[in-house]
């Protein structure tokens, strides 16, 4: 098996927690939620793929897997939470439900991505039967423990918000003890181990960086310049990345023959139209389905209401999103692909779209055609780049620098392209514009700038040592 000169315990740890600092910065940048929190996901994962070198159609189905794994985290709100941080009486209540939340979004997450890491070890029945338990399991969390607010990690007065953490952890659990039920105790070894990895990288990296949001203020720096919530993001993204690099480095052997074999998707078209099809009727119809129902309807205290309202929170959710992406990609390579990148910078293309209807961005609303072309028109040329690129020679780390920088360039536009810095007032220069408006954005974007070249630097580096070697790596 060959390796290369990156092949050590500090490449495994810092690049991939170098990777997703990135990725976790731009989610809360350019857009949240599960399909921002895809970004990290799709990061980390071909980041563990490259070190590992696994080969373009096993990176596939790692790629969807990470992404849509780290994306399930997105369900829960955390925004009150992170709240409590601001009072005495109320910041270790505030620091336990970082912890435990980002505990959880590490535990799925690295199950997800671990099971996609081995894929050779599962057939697509278990997998796909997997999922549909994870469906729910989620939904039975949720009853149990969330809706009824046992334990609350929210403000129970204030604008209380629908919490779903106990939900993943259900559905954590339900996902392992499927796999471990039709397989072997080593078949489900490197979910396991992902899991418990990323549930201490997470709970570490949510409450620590929360920190940053408790005591930031009294460090003795110009705080017009500091981002305590980017610094909370950003050591949440390292240290669940750094726990992934240290897992994937204790279990690489194993991993590395996991990236050079198993059955794999043909690159199947009709799949790919079934996902395109899918995220249409996810983005169009569940707005559209809004708009229909009747006034009132989200407090009905009805039975039938209830109904309704949890059978289409179990569509519209991302947990049933998510299972249907990822079995789309089991039987499609090139679905996986346009699932874990296209995808990914679709939303944060349309995250931006959503800042030209406002005046301030170009002194006049853009047009909803003109919001619609911009979209697609970003979409299509990066999803043609992800065809192109899934069958060419090093398409890994092609696929990981498209997904890298497209949705760095994306932040860029939505922070510099803005009316009032293009046209500053008479006697104000652009840098005077920008730093009276928000001066954090030096910080934000230079931690971007130099995170993103690290990690570029990584992989043209890891790239061009495996081509220098003579013929493919063999497990």
């Amino acid at each position: 098996m060959t390796t290369n000169k990156h092949d050590s315990a500090a490449a495994f740890i810092l690049f991939p927690a170098i990777a997703m600092l990135l990725g976790w910065g731009l989610r809360g940048y350019i857009g949240g939620g599960p399909f921002g929190a895809l970004i990290p996901g799709c990061y980390v994962a071909l980041s563990l793929a490259l070190l590992l070198g696994y080969r373009p159609e096993t990176a596939a189905m790692a790629a969807v897997f990470g992404a849509v794994g780290i994306g399930y985290g997105g369900e829960m709100t955390y925004g009150q939470t992170l709240g409590f941080l601001a009072e005495k009486d109320t910041i270790y209540w505030g620091l336990l439900g970082c912890f435990v939340k980002g505990g959880i979004w590490g535990l799925l997450g690295g199950a997800v991505m671990g099971a996609g890491l081995t894929r050779d070890t599962y057939d697509r029945k278990t997998l796909v039967v997997a999922f549909l338990i994870t469906v729910v399991a989620f939904y039975i969390g949720v009853k149990l423990i969330n809706e009824p607010k046992l334990i609350y990690f929210s403000n129970r007065e204030d604008e209380p918000r629908e919490e779903s953490w106990a939900g993943l952890l259900f559905a954590a659990i339900a996902f392992l003890s499927y796999l471990r039920l039709r397989g072997t105790r080593e078949s489900v070894a490197i979910p396991l181990r992902f899991a418990l990895w990323g549930a201490l990288g997470g709970s570490i990296g949510f409450s620590g960086g929360a920190l940053w949001l408790a005591f930031g203020k009294y460090i003795p720096v110009n705080q017009d310049f500091a981002s305590w919530w980017k610094m909370m993001e950003f050591t949440f993204g390292l240290l669940l990345g750094a726990a992934f690099g240290v897992c994937a480095y204790r279990n690489r052997e194993r991993l590395r023959i996991a990236g050079q074999r198993g059955e794999f998707p043909p690159e199947g078209v009709m799949p790919l139209m079934g996902a395109l099809a899918f995220v249409v009727a996810i983005f169009v119809a569940f707005p559209l389905l809004e708009t229909a129902l009747p006034e009132g309807f989200a407090k009905d205290p009805s039975w039938s209401a209830l109904i309704v309202r949890d059978v289409l929170r179990a569509i519209f959710g991302f947990t049933f999103f998510g299972g249907v992406a990822i079995c789309l990609g089991l039987w499609s390579r090139m679905a996986a692909w346009h699932i874990a990148v296209t995808l990914t910078f679709f939303h944060t293309v349309l995250d931006y779209t959503r800042d030209l209807s406002e005046v301030k961005n170009f002194g006049y609303v853009l047009p909803l055609w003109a919001q619609l072309a911009v979209l697609f028109t970003a979409a299509g040329v990066v999803g043609y780049l992800v065809h192109r690129f899934q069958r060419k020679p090093s398409a890994v780390s092609r696929l990981l620098l498209l997904a890298l920088w497209s949705c760095y360039l994306t932040a860029c536009l939505r922070s510099f392209l803005r009316w009032e810095y293009l046209f500053p007032l008479e006697g104000q220069s652009t840098w005077s514009a920008l730093l009276e408006k928000d001066a954090s954005i030096v910080f934000v974007h230079g931690t971007f700038t130099v995170s993103l070249l690290i990690t570029t630097w990584y992989v043209v580096s890891s790239s061009c040592d495996a081509q220098s070697k003579p013929g493919p790596a063999t497990a």
